[in-house]
């Protein structure tokens, strides 16, 4: 499976709105999906997962969850995204080496071909724009994505990303964007995930 692409980060979960926003974007063509919540418990995180999962199956998507190999066990989920003081990679990769594991590496080049060394199936690399989804963001500056040549694993972009922003990021070698409020917060999901995809293939991402 290539990862690449139009990667849709969710929010917390908040009402079943969530899954039929998350569906409509499915339908006009998201690549990854992920679940990321920091603020449910256990019994919702649950939930909320197997809804997820579905989803990503009946639209051929691999499903990934944010720092939680209890919660990707429990759903059966393709793999796991970790980021700095998250669960340790060494662990992960030898549970759960058959996963997708994903790593975010912020702005920091030579700690992304170190992980790739490591056997991570995927680096993000951001934020590169202010961002309300995650108020303690590392902001990068754009030129790292200069020297991203050297990895031959997919990198995605994260952070603030909109319409507006995201053609300097798509002339990058970069294998595709992962965005969350740009789409859960727009007033037409599906036309928003089309305009990405219209970007993507316009810039031979997908």
């Amino acid at each position: 499976m290539e990862l690449k692409g139009l990667y849709l980060v969710t929010p917390d979960y908040y009402g079943d709105r969530i899954f039929t926003l998350t569906e409509e974007a499915l339908k006009n063509g998201i690549n990854i999906l992920q679940y990321r919540d920091k603020t449910n418990n256990y019994d919702v995180k649950i939930y909320a997962g197997k809804k997820f999962k579905k989803l990503a199956n009946d639209y051929s998507v691999p499903l990934i969850i944010d720092d939680d190999p209890v919660l990707m066990d429990i759903i059966d989920a393709d793999g796991i995204h970790v980021g700095r003081g998250d669960v340790p990679f060494d662990y992960l990769k030898e549970k759960y080496g058959n996963k997708i594991i994903g790593v975010s590496t912020y702005g920091d080049v030579n700690k992304a071909i170190e992980y790739q060394n490591l056997g991570a199936t995927y680096v993000a690399f951001g934020s590169f724009f202010n961002t309300g989804t995650k108020k303690d963001a590392t902001m990068c500056d754009i030129n790292i994505l200069n020297n991203i040549n050297s990895l031959k694993i997919p990198v995605f972009v994260i952070g603030g990303i909109n319409l507006n922003n995201v053609d300097t990021l798509l002339k990058y070698n970069i294998s595709g964007i992962a965005v969350v409020s740009s789409i859960y917060s727009s007033k037409n999901v599906g036309e928003t995930v089309k305009s990405y995809i219209e970007k993507l293939r316009e810039y031979k991402k997908i």
